[in-house]
């Protein structure tokens, strides 16, 4: 059995490598040390591993502000094995960079050509392949250098992340080269994503953490190290208890992700809710204990907290609270004879 914190050291070194590149070359990179295949099946040249093995690699690559849309290569690697094993086995040996918008929906007409705008793609100006939802429902497979039709990519202004810039997609006629259907294997995708984002987040605010203790542990201010502050050890305190409370209950979500594929049990819930809460506190936290300097441009806290907001704001930490409220009070509304 492969060990997580293997995985993890693995993934960080490959994240490390890939500063700098371009998604094809990082892609390159990544599959050197076969992250690109964690879930994908075996017939791919996957590993076939469970979603719980790859959340620690996702928390990685955000701690090294990794260039590549990796969330969705290992699921479109997964979601493609059977249908598309030519395009699955491309993405696991990072042959093509594959992609998905998360915003919108294309409109099929009848000779099954694609029209409309969708958003929300990382990356996807450098991507061969992406996934993006149709309006009957489902999703489409989409070539975006197909010789017929015509693709636009352009930058899309919502999004924060610096790294890995996220692209408006227009299409006109552009035939969809497969059908992805609305069931269980796309329901699982997309629920899926929502942990691995919430691993992202987990990932960019410990790293920022401990940069934040490593400055001031080393820094000295009137001739003591600025950790010698009380306040500021037990903001350190409170930073650490918001982490651990959500990295348990990623933890838990991720154990029990397969009871729930649709992404709507308490645990899924309630990993999204924390993470979406503390990834932006421990980003936040660590730009205010550098001081003025964690403020400047020079100091990659500022990366990681683009990082994580835009990570939060699709994870819908308000919706998951308001469907978690809901679930919660269901059962005393049932016990005091208030529901039907």
């Amino acid at each position: 059995m492969m060990d997580t914190d293997d995985i993890a050291r693995t993934a960080r070194r490959a994240a490390a490598a890939c500063a700098g590149l371009d998604a094809s070359a990082a892609a390159r990179r990544l599959a050197e040390d076969g992250i690109l295949g964690l879930l994908a099946p075996e017939e791919v040249g996957g590993l076939g591993l469970p979603l719980s093995m790859a959340a620690p690699v996702v928390a990685a690559g955000a701690a090294e502000l990794l260039p590549f849309p990796l969330t969705e290569a290992l699921l479109l690697a997964r979601l493609l094995g059977r249908s598309a094993p030519d395009t699955a086995t491309a993405i696991v040996e990072g042959r093509e960079v594959a992609t998905i918008a998360w915003r919108g929906a294309l409109r099929a007409e009848g000779s099954g050509v694609l029209h409309g705008t969708v958003g929300r793609a990382p990356m996807a100006g450098e991507a061969r392949w992406l996934v993006a939802a149709l309006e009957e429902g489902g999703a489409a497979l989409i070539d975006l250098r197909a010789a017929s039709g015509s693709v636009t990519v352009e930058e899309d202004m919502s999004s924060l992340d610096l790294e890995r810039p996220a692209a408006l997609v227009t299409l006109r006629g552009v035939p969809a080269a497969q059908r992805i259907p609305a069931g269980a294997d796309w329901s699982a995708l997309l629920a899926d994503a929502q942990l691995l984002r919430a691993a992202e987040m987990l990932g960019s605010g410990e790293h920022c953490m401990e940069t934040a203790i490593a400055h001031i542990t080393e820094r000295r201010a009137f001739g003591r190290p600025l950790v010698a502050n009380q306040g500021l050890r037990f903001e350190l305190a409170r930073h650490k208890l918001a982490l651990e409370n959500a990295k348990h209950a990623l933890d838990h979500a991720l154990a029990v992700a397969g009871q729930d594929p649709h992404g709507q049990s308490i645990a899924r819930l309630v990993a999204r809710a924390t993470a979406a809460e503390a990834g932006p506190m421990l980003c936040e936290g660590a730009i205010q204990l550098h001081g003025g300097m964690g403020f400047t441009w020079d100091v990659p806290m500022h990366r990681h907290l683009r990082r994580v907001r835009d990570a939060a704001a699709q994870c819908d930490a308000i919706g998951a609270r308001a469907a978690l409220a809901a679930r919660v009070d269901e059962p005393a509304e049932n016990e005091q004879g208030w529901a039907a």
